[in-house]
């Protein structure tokens, strides 16, 4: 195969004249454009009828791997990675909407006569793969390593809080902008794919695998259309020429290549994958490697600049995160490249020549320098902080789940400090780096409530309600803040929210209830115990609870049965046993509430109330001599209770004992034995 050379060897990618247009960049377009049409049809459906399908993102596939929750977005993630062991790496050309943008950014930027250049790194390569283990992987090894079971445990294909897991508008505008323009004119066409998308580091490595790849056919000339037109920084020309095939995982399959083709050399076909690839001829020179300095500087800047906007974006903000350190990395590989050249230039700007600094190069030197040195103050130590918050926040879920509870213990010794630290750490997340984020705002809101000072956790608690989709633990302290100062309408109101924030979420519905109940709002509280049991079928405390507002009215029976079933599913609920033994009694049916108390007795450490309460129903159901054994083994165990006691004396004195009722503890004639 005849391949023109030029002076360094390499293929001509000048002859015989420029590419023509491809036609399946219009073809592509339209695919994306449509896909953006879908994805807004989706948006309105749940904007009109408040529930929908999950989103169809791969990062919703992290639900999977931290709670081992199924839902459309990993469904959707494994289609496309099987997908992409067959037909190679083509969902980033054909179906990702950054890839759409990045290529609209680099339209527009060629159209001012800007032609945005890649950056040939290596080590920042892998980066993605980092994040993507981060993101996919690392979840999956810390529950193994805490012995967290990683079985399924729920599916969960349609979602009600749509835009929980999306940024708000700031950090969604700013990601745009930053995977678009900036990182297309500074790392090249496709650089955010290549030096910050996790997703496309999983199709890469697929890919490898791939059957499905761009091949050639002895046709080729060797004119290099392909590498011109190509908008994915592969080398084509070379590639084909080396192994027959295109190799690079870089490849999203746009196809404009072979739409380029003067001579239809190049064509989409399956055969042996990039992995088991070899030379099939000498292989051309490849690109010289970026130095070693560079590269060390570069990607030694793109951790940094990662923790230093990581706390800035904790809320959903992952990828922006990963793109602005990689542009950041790019500016102190320029720095670097400034030292150590003589002539430096980006697309459209000379930073240096023939040994000078020009204006622009000393502009960009001093705000990368300005840049990484307030990233220290203003950037890591929020992010430091924010771990330690994090921290402290891990040590408080005990305490933060005792507040809710009728007269909860105090805080330990190592809660308070822990009270402390999140409060303290919190506030210099908020004061360093100015973001008002969900996860920090809820820390303050704790930090404020378990230290005591509860002025300034309602100003942060309404502050967190107005962030989109405010999770129902806020709605929860609102009610019970509103609650405390008997707010009722407003504790009630809370309650709904989180309702329907979580349908069937117990806490919410147990409160709700109670408040109900309180107001004597009986037939209202029984509806919101239907509700939640419609959910969860097997919520015992909510069983419980339906049980005692039936009794209380006209449904006894349907009382009884919901109590049998929350103690079938929880024999130990002493209070349902109670509740049910006294509605038993009063269907008198004495003999169902023998029963029932029995069967309680029998448990591991029952109480010895239980006992009180079947001498009683023993003595009424005429069974005397049973109940006078049951009253002295009550006094027997009992002894220093003196409300059992009192019971036992009423029952043996009831049932005419006098020799067994004198001869309790305490009885008139009796030797206290001192």
């Amino acid at each position: 195969m005849g391949v023109k050379k030029n002076e360094a060897g390499k293929g001509d990618c000048s002859a015989p004249g420029a590419p023509r247009k491809s036609k399946a960049t219009r073809w592509r377009a339209a695919v994306l454009i449509g896909l953006h049409v879908l994805a807004a049809i989706h948006i309105a459906h749940w904007m009109s009828t408040g529930r929908t399908v999950s989103p169809l993102e791969p990062s919703e596939a992290m639900d999977f791997a931290k709670y081992s929750v199924v839902n459309a977005g990993l469904i959707f993630f494994a289609l496309t990675i099987v997908s992409t062991l067959i037909l190679g790496r083509w969902f980033c050309g054909w179906a990702c909407h950054v890839v759409a943008l990045q290529d609209l950014s680099r339209a527009l930027l060629i159209k001012f006569g800007i032609r945005p250049r890649p950056l040939r790194s290596r080590w920042m390569a892998l980066l993605p793969m980092l994040a993507a283990f981060y993101m996919f992987l690392w979840p999956l090894v810390y529950r193994i390593y805490i012995e967290d079971p990683l079985a399924v445990r729920s599916v969960e294909l349609e979602k009600s809080g749509f835009w929980d897991t999306f940024p708000t508008w700031g950090p969604a505008i700013l990601t745009f902008f930053i995977a678009g323009f900036v990182a297309v004119y500074f790392l090249g066409a496709k650089g955010f794919c290549t030096y910050a998308c996790p997703y496309g580091a999983v199709f890469g490595v697929m890919d490898r695998v791939a059957p499905g790849r761009i091949r050639v056919t002895d046709a080729c000339k060797g004119c290099g259309h392909c590498t011109l037109t190509c908008t994915s920084n592969v080398d084509v020309s070379r590639e084909v020429h080396d192994y027959g095939m295109v190799v690079d995982p870089g490849c999203m399959k746009c196809m404009d290549c072979v739409s380029v083709c003067p001579e239809n050399a190049l064509y989409f076909g399956m055969g042996k994958p990039a992995l088991l690839a070899k030379p099939r001829q000498e292989k051309r020179p490849a690109r010289p490697p970026m130095p070693l300095v560079e590269e060390i500087a570069g990607t030694a800047a793109a951790f940094f600049g990662y923790f230093a906007v990581r706390g800035y974006y904790q809320e959903r903000g992952f990828l922006l995160s990963v793109g602005i350190a990689a542009c950041f990395a790019y500016l102190v590989i320029l720095l670097v490249r400034m030292v150590r050249r003589s002539d430096v230039q980006v697309p459209g700007i000379v930073l240096k020549k023939a040994g000078k600094a020009r204006p622009m190069g000393v502009l960009v030197g001093l705000a990368t320098l300005g840049i990484a040195a307030c990233a220290v103050p203003y950037g890591i130590v929020p992010e430091v902080s924010h771990r330690r918050a994090s921290a402290a926040w891990s040590v408080l879920a005990d305490a933060r789940a005792r507040w809710f509870e009728p007269g909860r213990a105090e805080l330990s010794s190592e809660e308070g400090a822990a009270a402390e630290a999140l409060l303290d750490n919190a506030r210099t997340v908020r004061e360093r780096s100015g973001v008002r984020s969900m996860e920090n705002t809820e820390h303050l809101i704790w930090g404020e409530l378990l230290t005591g000072d509860e002025e300034a956790f309602d100003g942060y608690l309404r502050e967190a309600l107005g962030f989109p989709g405010a999770g129902v633990g806020l709605l929860m302290l609102r009610a019970a803040q509103y609650g405390k100062t008997g707010e009722l309408n407003g504790a009630e109101a809370a309650y709904r929210s989180a309702l329907e924030a979580e349908p069937g979420y117990l806490p919410a519905t147990n409160g709700l209830m109670g408040l109900l109940v309180q107001q004597d709002r009986i037939e209202e509280a029984r509806k919101v115990a239907d509700a939640a049991l419609e959910v969860e079928p097997e919520a015992v405390h909510v069983l419980v609870q339906r049980g005692f507002i039936r009794g209380s009215t006209s449904d006894v029976e349907g009382g009884v049965a919901d109590l049998r079933e929350a103690l079938r599913l929880d024999p130990g609920l002493v209070d349902a046993r109670n509740l049910l033994f006294r509605l038993l009694m009063q269907s008198q049916n004495a003999g169902a509430a023998e029963a029932v108390l029995r069967e309680g007795i029998a448990l591991e450490n029952s109480p010895v109330e239980l006992r009180a309460h079947l001498a009683q129903v023993l003595l009424v159901s005429g069974q005397r001599d049973a109940a006078i054994q049951e009253a002295v083994d009550l006094a027997r165990l009992a002894e220093g209770d003196p409300a059992l006691l009192g019971v036992a004396r009423a029952v043996l004195s009831q049932a005419g004992a006098t020799a067994e009722l004198k001869a309790l503890p305490g009885a008139p004639g009796k030797s206290s034995g001192k």
